[in-house]
């Protein structure tokens, strides 16, 4: 009777540890839990803060159409010149003296933008013929204008003309102008500008005298033969370039 409770009590013994059912859990292998695995560490995006962003396949965005390298921005010449408007200015009346005002620098650098009526000792630039036209500086003999600017950025000039508003300040013959900077001189044809009004545009080309990538260009203009004086409103230079 004894040695038959023992065999049930060891039979129930063994039937513990010999389960395999399916709720049995990893441990029951015989095997200790595996730690946790830390977690991996961030990387960093495609286009990290310290890396310039790429655009179009890894190019760098283009510079703008407009931006400067040769391109003379100063729309179409009022003065009906081919090209684009490079340079204008205006002679306005201040009291009787005659003002410049700038209206125009097409060009892609200003870092030199002046113009002057200049004369001997002295002399104050007359504004005169109010009544007959738009009215203008007195350009004669005794003085002159001088523009400084630059072509600096404009790496070619396939045409350059130079025009004036205005008309021969002498009542009995027409009149001309010339030009010269540090490259070359001009002049337009004696009679070349009329003393009757109204006020005109008169162009000359001044392609040899105005040199590409230049940083200190000076453009000196006279009256010339045969009136010896001329009334001028405007100037402006057209140039067409790349």
């Amino acid at each position: 009777m004894r040695l038959a409770r023992w065999i049930v009590v060891l039979a129930a013994c063994g039937s513990g540890h010999g389960s395999t059912g399916s709720d049995a859990s990893a441990s029951d292998t015989g095997q200790a839990d595996a730690p946790p695995l830390a977690d991996a560490p961030t990387l960093p995006d495609a286009t990290s803060v310290d890396a310039p962003p790429q655009h179009d396949g890894g190019q760098p965005d283009a510079p703008p159409p407009d931006a400067p390298g040769g391109v003379i921005t100063g729309g179409p010449c009022i003065s009906g010149a081919p090209g684009a408007t490079a340079y204008r200015v205006r002679w306005a009346d201040a009291g009787g003296t005659a003002q410049v005002v700038y209206e125009v620098n097409g060009l892609p650098d200003h870092s030199r933008d002046h113009t002057g009526a200049f004369g001997q000792i002295g002399f104050t630039p007359r504004f005169v013929d109010p009544f007959l036209g738009d009215g203008g500086l007195q350009l004669d003999g005794s003085d002159f204008v001088d523009i400084e600017l630059t072509t600096a950025g404009v790496a070619s000039i396939t045409k350059a003309s130079l025009s004036i508003f205005g008309r021969s300040f002498n009542t009995t013959a027409s009149g001309s102008f010339n030009w010269q900077t540090f490259v070359d001189v001009g002049a337009t044809p004696t009679n070349f500008v009329s003393n009757v009004a109204p006020y005109r545009w008169y162009t000359a080309d001044m392609t040899s005298a105005l040199a590409p990538d230049d940083p200190n260009t000076l453009i000196r203009i006279k009256a010339g033969p045969a009136s010896g004086v001329l009334v001028v409103n405007r100037i402006e230079i057209c140039v067409i370039g790349s």
